[in-house]
């Protein structure tokens, strides 16, 4: 059986990518799936904030706090609903949430045996994002 690792963070969080990594791979996997939330903001969101005149060139650390716990928020709502969609495709697979940098990813990569890791494309961040390594990008 194949082991599919499955990225999403705030800049990569479009889980409607699991139907496509299941056309590719087939239903007789075991998908691990990691939400990672970072302290990255997407950049339309910045942008949208500068314009609308709430802050400058960089978010205060209040907003920023609250600007992550609501990206934090979104992860776990995501979570959930593909936690109900993989149950009910009778996919075998675990789930994480975990808080910290991409390195945290890397960490996983490099201790575990995976066939094959998958991402989404990522959005345009305010700060960045540091590279996932090996991961394939759909």
């Amino acid at each position: 059986m194949k082991k599919i690792l499955l990225i999403f963070t705030n800049l990569r969080d479009n889980i409607d990518i699991v139907d496509e990594v299941l056309n590719r791979e087939g239903r007789e996997i075991f998908l691990k799936v990691v939400f990672l939330a970072t302290d990255v903001i997407p950049r339309n969101f910045s942008t949208w904030l500068m314009y609308m005149g709430f802050l400058g060139e960089e978010p205060t650390k209040e907003i920023r706090d609250v600007i992550i716990k609501e990206i934090e928020k979104n992860l776990i709502e995501k979570k959930a609903e593909l936690e109900d969609k993989l149950k009910q495709e009778n996919i075998r697979f675990e789930i994480l949430f975990i808080k910290g940098d991409v390195e945290k990813i890397n960490h996983i990569i490099k201790g575990e045996k995976f066939d094959m890791v998958y991402t989404s494309r990522p959005k345009d961040s305010l700060f960045g994002e540091e590279k996932i390594d090996i991961a394939k990008e759909i």
